[in-house]
């Protein structure tokens, strides 16, 4: 998501495709909920530190809210503000109401907010005008011997199965353990969630960017 600096902007994120939701708290993952989707750090005005953003599913599982969210530890976040936007599940689509964003973490000649989450199918679809561009600087493409196939193991007794999700953090790219020391702790709950995927649009007002 390219963000707009120092002015309130509204902002829309549209994958296209429906999000699977892990942490939803009808009895799985020990009840936590939310924290589905990730992103990179960014600052905000009238906040404190690096934000990254969070969200909590309704009871309906379709749609839910959008945290800001910091961080005590690897796996120990704080939510600084609630309700700052809104998701859509079903749509993959998520809305950020008006926020006055000061810097992010990422800049690639303009200031970048990565956004992931689970695909509810690994079928992705390009739906209508979205487009998958693949940033090939920050791709790492593992080539894995197809055992079954070759006819090494035909039978598929020896087949190590690798995951289709990420590695378990709550955010996107490397955090500064300086950054999570220095800030001010609040009452706060662990959590653990594993998301990927990539951003594809985002709009802001008063001025809209594709």
């Amino acid at each position: 998501m390219r963000a707009s600096l120092n002015t309130f902007a509204e902002y829309e994120i549209c994958f296209g495709n429906r999000f699977h939701i892990v942490n939803h708290g009808h009895g799985t993952h020990n009840g936590k909920i939310g924290y589905n989707i990730k992103s990179s750090g960014f600052r905000v005005s009238g906040v404190s530190g690096t934000v990254y953003l969070s969200d909590v599913a309704d009871n309906n599982l379709e749609t839910g809210s959008i945290n800001l969210i910091r961080l005590n530890s690897q796996s120990e976040v704080v939510v600084v503000r609630r309700n700052v936007g809104s998701i859509d599940y079903l749509k993959g689509e998520i809305k950020l109401n008006p926020i006055n964003i000061i810097s992010t973490n990422i800049n690639r000649q303009f200031p970048l907010i990565e956004i992931s989450a689970i695909p509810y199918s690994n079928d992705i679809i390009g739906l209508q005008d979205l487009y998958i561009q693949l940033d090939t600087n920050n791709v790492t493409i593992n080539s894995v011997n197809d055992r079954i196939s070759s006819g090494y193991d035909i039978s598929g007794s020896d087949y190590i199965v690798s995951s289709s999700f990420a590695n378990g953090s709550l955010v996107r790219g490397t955090v500064d353990s300086r950054v999570i020391t220095t800030q001010t702790p609040r009452t706060s709950s662990p959590v653990t969630t594993t998301t990927t995927t990539t951003t594809t649009r985002s709009t802001s007002s008063p001025t809209y960017s594709y």
